[in-house]
């Protein structure tokens, strides 16, 4: 291999390495528009799963896709409350002050959801469609945990 080839080789997994580290060193409004994208998802999956449990014949596929879908978020949304994302000047959230203030709250809230976001694609992926009502308003349930304690909500 010639020198000059040796150097076109490194700046691939130069420009890979930096592209890798950048969401290490995003800025609090990246963090805030990715957890606000994540939520969205979430609960755009959730609409789905109460649309199909109301139907008269609901497809079951449609609520196990989104309860994988729920419970893969759950699983990221740990991540998505570093130090310094929460609420300042030119930073539109809507996660309350007490997430940082409150962190062992915050995080069995966030596991209680995980949880029932596991539990949930469970059932689902059983097929059972009566044990998928009874599991959708427990994983309702443990959204609206964190949103009481945890979420600016707008008034309406």
């Amino acid at each position: 291999m010639r020198i000059h080839d040796t150097a076109r080789m490194k700046r691939p997994a130069a420009m890979l390495a930096l592209l890798c580290a950048a969401p290490l060193a995003a800025a609090p409004g990246d963090i805030v528009a990715t957890r606000i994208a994540g939520f969205r998802e979430v609960g755009a999956a959730f609409k789905n799963i109460n649309d199909e449990l109301k139907s008269a014949t609901p497809q079951t596929y449609v609520i196990q896709i989104s309860a994988r879908q729920i419970r893969d978020y759950a699983r990221q949304q740990q991540g998505w409350f570093p130090a310094g994302s929460g609420p300042k000047p030119g930073v539109k959230t809507a996660a309350k002050p007490e997430i940082w203030s409150q962190p062992a709250a915050f995080k069995a809230a966030q596991d209680g959801f995980t949880a029932q976001a596991s539990s949930f694609a469970t059932v689902a992926a059983s097929g059972d469609v009566a044990k998928m009502r009874a599991a959708a308003k427990t994983l309702g349930q443990s959204c609206g945990t964190c949103h009481r304690s945890f979420r600016v909500e707008e008034k309406r």
